[in-house]
């Protein structure tokens, strides 16, 4: 498999840039979706929640922008010397999202938004098999998210909605309330816990997430069709 190129200064620059601006569009759409949930009552919250947060994946892949759960479906092809891109793609990711999270603290939505992530992840953070939960719900997040970033380029060639094929992937996960590593920064900025099992949970998520998003473009491989559809 062709690996990666080796990137210039310049396009180390632009990739760091562009990670952070995902970090960005997540957060805001983070935002959105705490919003809805705090607003509206039961399932619905969660699922006109799930579609607002499906803005900042859908303008992600429309600008070519740099998620690291997106990014993780290229692993199979990555190379060891290439893999440095991953956190610091995480990384980028989380100054976006705590940019996003600082200007709410300052905005009128601080306290709907903050009440809301904490109850939602210091329920999760706190449960009895907390540890088993975050991988579990990663995986399951890294694969829809893998599906929803391979649907830009698969529907186009099937006849189908591209549109659909991104955003549908993207609510399921958001409403069922799977872990993704990067949007729960978010929570976790508002939830201000520093302990080892808060580090614990973020590290099987990005875990989960990187296990979850790696099965598709194995089982592609595997078919003998693989291309390169990350972002």
């Amino acid at each position: 498999m062709k690996k990666l190129e080796k990137m210039t200064t310049r396009e180390l620059v632009v990739f760091c840039l562009m990670a952070i601006f995902a970090g960005i569009a997540v957060g805001i759409g983070g935002t959105a979706s705490l919003l809805c949930v705090a607003r509206l009552d039961g399932g619905y919250g969660k699922l006109l929640g799930g579609m607002l947060f499906s803005l900042g994946i859908y303008t992600i892949i429309i600008f070519e922008m740099k998620l690291f759960t997106g990014m993780v479906s290229s692993i199979p092809k990555m190379g060891i010397k290439n893999m440095w891109r991953l956190p610091v793609c995480f990384i980028g990711n989380t100054i976006g999202v705590w940019f996003v999270a600082i200007l709410v603290s300052f905005s009128p939505a601080k306290a709907e938004v903050s009440e809301t992530a904490i109850a939602l992840i210091s329920g999760k953070v706190h449960a009895d098999s907390w540890a088993i939960s975050s991988l579990c719900s990663g995986i399951l997040c890294g694969i829809l998210i893998t599906m929803s970033i391979w649907a830009s380029h698969y529907a186009p060639v099937k006849g189908l909605s591209t549109t659909v094929g991104v955003i549908l992937p993207i609510i399921v996960f958001a409403f069922c309330g799977f872990d993704h590593s990067v949007a729960n920064m978010l929570y976790f900025y508002f939830l201000g816990e520093v302990s080892w099992q808060v580090a614990g949970y973020i590290l099987l998520s990005i875990l989960g997430n990187a296990i979850g998003g790696v099965l598709l473009p194995l089982a592609v491989i595997l078919r003998g069709t693989e291309k390169d559809k990350s972002i």
